[in-house]
């Protein structure tokens, strides 16, 4: 018995390295995917950089910058050797760079452009494909990890299947949930520890309840990196924007994010029905928010079919708490109003299309509203005081039969809905 045990332990031991080595390759394969589609980028910029110098009569060649640029990379690996590679690599890069600048006095010129319009007229497949291609979320982001796999993060786990199906996906949350994921082919890769995905993705997103994804930052943080996004969906930002603004993320970003699409459903099952076409995505930028990252997240979204927006945290705060939190208040407000009268299953079936909008909401589960309502609860209570105001009004206007003055809060929230809603 005991020689099959030291059997089986010098198999697993002789194992070791050739899974050691499958997932260092893995790793390489992904990181050449985001390293050719960095320095892709990076070449861009530097056309356009070379066409500044063009228009103001600059010269291609900026040897103190490329003294700056090969110092900092080098200054990246504590190895000597591995930084002599790293110079090695950007002085090439750099020599290309150079020559892409030096290229365009020759590819701009009106007879240049003329040739170009002759001999390669773009068709608008070869354009689509660009397009496409430009698009691609996975050149932006090759492997996602998402802590949460509930309403919205199995609704994004959906959209990247959709929009960019070779983007390896993990996953974290309960077993029960993964395996569901897994059986759907809606995730590549489970795991029950935030940690051991976190530091295997180019970007991670924290998808779980509002206070759980502050603990979840923090327990992460440790394990980040540069190169690195972590980005939040929590629907109120001031607090977990704050949050990452005091925990050291080892040189990750951080990007406060709000997908502005959902249900009064929760759980995985009810991603499937989400509505995302052309939704509304906000970010909340913070000093942990690099502008390349910022960029990068950008073209991730709408390469999923999302649309990005940009606002403070505390905007963000401030509009949602009217346009989403007392809206959800007022839904169980009413629905607590009408309970307290006895009104019986008879009764309400008499009831109009607006009642049946709000009585959705009232379905909503209140474990997160909870979380939601303390976190935003000054500009909150600010919101209320505000309708308590008009509802007043409107009770006096009722009471004196003032219709003109009823009239005036018809006219304002008219505004409202002449605006882009």
């Amino acid at each position: 018995m005991s020689m099959q045990l030291e059997l089986e332990n010098d198999l697993a031991d002789w194992r070791k390295p050739s899974i050691k080595l499958e997932e260092s390759r893995a790793r390489i394969d992904e990181l050449d995917e985001l390293i050719a589609s960095l320095i892709n980028e990076r070449l861009m910029l530097c056309q356009e950089i070379g066409e500044a110098k063009k228009r103001m009569n600059k010269p291609v060649l900026d040897d103190k910058r490329e003294k700056e640029v090969l110092s900092r990379v080098a200054s990246v690996a504590a190895n000597p050797v591995i930084a002599r590679q790293l110079i090695d690599i950007y002085t090439t890069m750099l020599a290309g760079s150079r020559g892409l600048q030096e290229n365009l006095t020759e590819t701009t010129s009106p007879k240049a452009q003329a040739g170009a319009n002759v001999h390669a007229e773009p068709t608008s497949e070869s354009s689509d494909a660009t397009l496409a291609q430009a698009r691609n979320p996975q050149r932006y982001f090759p492997t996602v990890t998402i802590i949460g796999l509930g309403l919205i993060g199995g609704t994004l786990a959906r959209l990247i299947r959709k929009h960019s199906a070779k983007t390896n996906i993990i996953a974290v949350d309960s077993p029960e949930v993964l395996q569901k994921a897994l059986g759907e082919g809606l995730i590549d890769c489970a795991e029950t520890k935030a940690t051991a995905a976190a530091e295997r993705s180019s970007l991670v997103v924290l998808a779980a309840p509002p206070e759980k994804n502050i603990e979840l930052l923090e327990t992460i943080a440790p394990k980040l990196s540069r190169r690195q996004l972590v980005v939040d969906v929590t629907s109120t930002k001031s607090k977990m924007c704050l949050a990452a603004e005091s925990i050291d993320l080892n040189g990750a970003d951080f990007i406060g994010g709000h997908p502005l699409f959902g249900s009064q459903q929760s759980g995985l099952e009810a991603s499937s029905a989400v509505a995302t076409d052309k939704a509304l995505f906000c970010l909340t930028p913070i000093s942990k928010s690099s502008q390349m990252s910022v960029k990068r997240f950008r073209r991730w979204l709408e390469g999923l079919g999302l649309e990005p927006v940009e606002a403070t945290a505390e905007t963000h705060d401030k509009v949602l708490a009217r346009t989403s939190h007392l809206v959800q208040l007022i839904a169980i407000a009413l629905g607590a109003a009408i309970c307290d009268q006895n009104v019986t299953e008879h009764d309400l079936k008499l009831h109009g299309p607006a009642f049946k909008n709000l009585a959705r909401l009232m379905e909503s589960p209140p474990e997160m509203w909870l979380d939601l309502f303390g976190q935003n609860k000054e500009e909150l209570q600010k919101a209320i005081a505000e309708l308590v105001e008009k509802l007043n009004l409107a009770a006096d206007a009722l009471k004196a039969n003032e219709k003109s003055e009823l009239a005036k809060l018809f006219q304002k929230a008219e505004k409202i809905t002449q605006t882009q809603i």
